[in-house]
């Protein structure tokens, strides 16, 4: 059985986004661009997570200061729609600088999504398969942020309860916090030695190490990565056979290549929305099977 995306796998999870991603990043097509922020958006907000209203808010704005910018910025291009300070704003730049701002927007949501998705253990996962030492370095360094924040508050709370932490002013507030820092440090380099003492007793530098993985690829997996093989290489093969085709200066122009132009198209639609379709097929066998019972 086929199961979604983040469900999967992490080697199929990643495989998804470094495909879309990619794409996204390297084949600045625009109507593919567009598919692209849809399809990132569609699937964004159907996994869970925090913070999405503040990072569409950030999204749109940025997305509308690249528009404003390029235009502003690059004077090419043949149809001038106005003129500021005798330098031209042409029609061409402002259409690169949209096909720019999709692109990049588009790129910030698959890898916001990548967030959600991909969480701290299956990064672990994946790098174990490529170095055990690198797995342990990541998870300690995972483990220590959110450590380090918590040991802040409670140094500042310490010092504010001893009289110690003065925020009347600019200066006393900066050497404050100096001295907070500097506590830390040192409690942090004390934690580390008694880490490094820790892992010699129990014999880290001895012998070959080994990685304990709860994860295996089953048919699912194999059938999501046949799936997801099949729509890249079709795209690769558009690209390669010359499909694809536009340009913004001096004139703005999309080739249409037809059938070749449409194949790769719908491919990347459907790897796009791959796990949209997944979540609404999940979502309707489960209301069949409520019906049934």
């Amino acid at each position: 059985m086929i199961r979604r995306i983040e469900d999967s796998n992490p080697i199929v999870t990643f495989f998804y986004f470094a495909c879309t991603a990619g794409v996204t990043m390297f084949v600045p097509y625009p109507p593919l661009l567009v598919i692209s922020l849809i399809g990132a958006v569609m699937y964004f907000y159907t996994v869970k997570g925090e913070h999405k209203g503040s990072f569409t808010i950030f999204a749109f704005i940025l997305f509308l200061l690249l528009v404003i910018a390029n235009p502003l910025v690059s004077h090419k291009g043949d149809t001038a729609l106005l003129f500021i300070n005798g330098r031209p704003i042409t029609l061409e730049s402002f259409y690169f600088g949209l096909n720019s701002a999709v692109m990049i927007i588009a790129a910030l949501y698959w890898f916001r999504t990548l967030t959600f998705v991909l969480t701290s253990d299956k990064l672990i996962y994946l790098t174990s398969l490529l170095s055990k030492n690198l797995s342990l370095i990541i998870s300690m360094s995972v483990r220590f942020v959110p450590l380090f924040t918590r040991q802040r508050r409670k140094i500042k709370e310490t010092q504010r309860a001893m009289g110690l932490y003065n925020d009347d002013s600019l200066t006393h507030e900066i050497r404050s916090n100096i001295r907070i820092f500097s506590i830390l440090i040192t409690w942090a380099l004390e934690g580390g030695i008694t880490t490094a003492d820790s892992m010699e007793a129990r014999g880290f530098s001895l012998g070959r190490r080994t990685c304990f993985r709860n994860k295996r690829i089953d048919r699912g997996d194999v059938g999501l990565l046949v799936i997801m093989a099949g729509l890249l290489s079709v795209i690769l093969i558009c690209i390669v056979s010359g499909g694809f085709e536009y340009s913004f200066y001096p004139k703005t122009r999309i080739v249409s290549n037809g059938t070749k132009d449409i194949l790769g198209l719908a491919a990347f639609c459907g790897l796009s929305l791959l796990p949209v379709i997944l979540k609404a097929e999940v979502s309707l066998k489960w209301k069949y099977l409520q019906r049934r019972v």
